[in-house]
């Protein structure tokens, strides 16, 4: 169906065709002409439409189309030095998936303020909104960086149970389960399993995983549940393992630095290592 995202579109030759896919963002009407706005999860481009090539029944039906509506576009591409976007596509096919009812319950690009009732009632639209993508994308590359640092240090990804038989560390509450006909917790932490691990010579493991922990919300620190970054390794003294620590932090956080400019001027974060 989709051959492109939109800021793919630029790297191709005028006259390409292509087909992208997304939600309507804007559609200004201009007599005959409409320019509808296309947005992808890599951005916008512009769709221009044409009553006399499109027909009159079709140009009504989607220049009329609500916000948010879900398309997809087959069409030429064209360089067109005087549109802000650089480029547009031409429709030849223009197919539906899902018309957006009206009103929309909320903005995506809107400059007003929703109040977080609004924002959770109608989490899937919020999510369109491209601040909050940019922070799904800054810790799907925290992620990584920390995994491509682990990995050239010579760790091991392991993935260790969730559901347990009994505490795994002392201090915390638990989160008890029915485990068909035993009582069973949701796990605090990996701790027990990496130290299975390095008594049976795997010498580094991590692990990226969710934790839970039974505590009431006395600090804005306590959460009952949250992703847990887990590394354990032999041989290693505290200065070995503070040296470590320092290593994923700096090399995580340059990941970011190198692969996430754009996200990082869409929340208007500046990013500076030692």
């Amino acid at each position: 169906m989709r051959t492109h995202y939109t800021s793919g579109l630029k790297d191709l030759e005028d006259g390409a065709e292509v087909t992208i896919c997304g939600w309507i963002q804007d559609i200004r009407k201009l007599g005959n002409i409409s320019f509808l706005i296309l947005r992808d999860r890599e951005g916008i481009a512009q769709v221009t439409l044409v009553k006399k090539s499109l027909g009159d029944e079709a140009y009504k039906r989607i220049s009329n189309l609500n916000r948010e509506s879900v398309i997809c576009v087959s069409g030429i591409l064209k360089k067109d030095t005087q549109s802000k976007l650089g480029l547009e596509v031409i429709p030849n096919k223009i197919d539906i998936l899902n018309e957006a009812e009206a009103p929309l319950p909320m903005g995506v690009i809107d400059r007003v303020s929703v109040d977080i009732e609004t924002r959770l009632n109608h989490r899937f639209i919020d999510l369109r909104r491209p601040e909050v993508l940019s922070l799904f994308r800054i810790e799907s590359s925290l992620s990584r960086g920390i995994r491509e640092t682990l990995e050239r240090e010579g760790f091991i990804e392991i993935h260790t149970p969730k559901i347990i038989a009994t505490a795994t560390e002392g201090g915390t509450n638990l989160f008890r389960v029915k485990y068909f006909e035993n009582d069973a917790f949701l796990v605090q932490s990996p701790q027990l399993y990496k130290q299975i691990m390095m008594a049976a010579g795997f010498d580094r493991v991590y692990e990226i995983a969710p934790a839970f922990r039974a505590e009431e919300h006395n600090t804005n620190r306590h959460l009952n549940e949250f992703v847990s970054i887990d590394i354990e390794m032999s041989f290693s003294t505290d200065e070995d393992a503070m040296n470590m620590l320092e290593n994923v932090i700096y090399s995580s956080i340059d990941f970011i630095r190198r692969n996430n400019l754009k996200d990082l001027e869409i929340l208007n974060l500046k990013v500076d290592l030692p």
